[in-house]
């Protein structure tokens, strides 16, 4: 099928790869963090907008999550450390009592993706249970690397690295080189699925 899972640090272009297969490879977009991140807006708690000073809401001191993504979406939102830390915490917590729970509700979509005859690209592989599910179901994974984004210190941001992965992509030049690269691995997975479909074949 083609399926492809993206393992790398927050900001180095995880989500623009994937658009990039969604828009050019008929991809689904799909995410661990879609369940959480449903989970969360259903808590809807307050955050303070002291941790996000830049984003002028309105003037009172604090907003519930749920008017911050409406007004701005998920991924600004995720610039203010609560809504972060949130969602770093709340995913932690549930991963104590079942390590793979977010990896069985996004893998469930990706059954929905693939039986309606549409590969799927998961765009925040983090931990190694997550990225050892996505080998054996046969994804195709990719480590996307770039020098000049601040590295995140959270145990989400830092478990896997490119020996995790099939093909390591540099996001170091410009939009084009990275989206050009992007492309290519999109050939090498092509490649690979004509491959596996001839063994299976003869």
């Amino acid at each position: 099928m083609g399926n492809v899972g993206i393992i790398g640090r927050a900001r180095v272009g995880k989500d623009t790869a994937g658009q990039w297969l969604v828009d050019n490879r008929g991809y689904r977009r799909i995410g661990f963090a879609d369940p959480l991140k449903e989970a969360a807006l259903k808590l809807d708690p307050l955050i303070e907008q002291i941790d996000m000073a830049y984003l002028a809401v309105d003037e009172r001191p604090d907003v519930r999550l749920s008017d911050l993504v409406g007004s701005y979406g998920w991924e600004e939102a995720k610039e203010a450390p609560e809504v972060r830390r949130i969602l770093q915490e709340l995913g932690a917590a549930v991963r104590a009592i079942d390590e793979d729970f977010w990896l069985r509700a996004a893998m469930a979509r990706v059954q929905e993706a693939n039986e309606a005859g549409v590969p799927a690209v998961i765009t925040d592989v983090r931990y190694p249970n997550e990225a050892a599910s996505l080998r054996r179901a046969g994804f195709h994974l990719v480590y996307i690397e770039r020098p000049d984004v601040e590295q995140l210190v959270h145990e989400s941001e830092g478990a896997l690295g490119a020996e995790d992965a099939d093909v390591t992509i540099h996001n170091g030049a410009s939009l084009d080189a990275f989206l050009y690269a992007v492309e290519g691995f999109a050939r090498h997975v092509e490649r690979v699925e004509s491959r596996r479909h001839y063994a299976r074949s003869h």
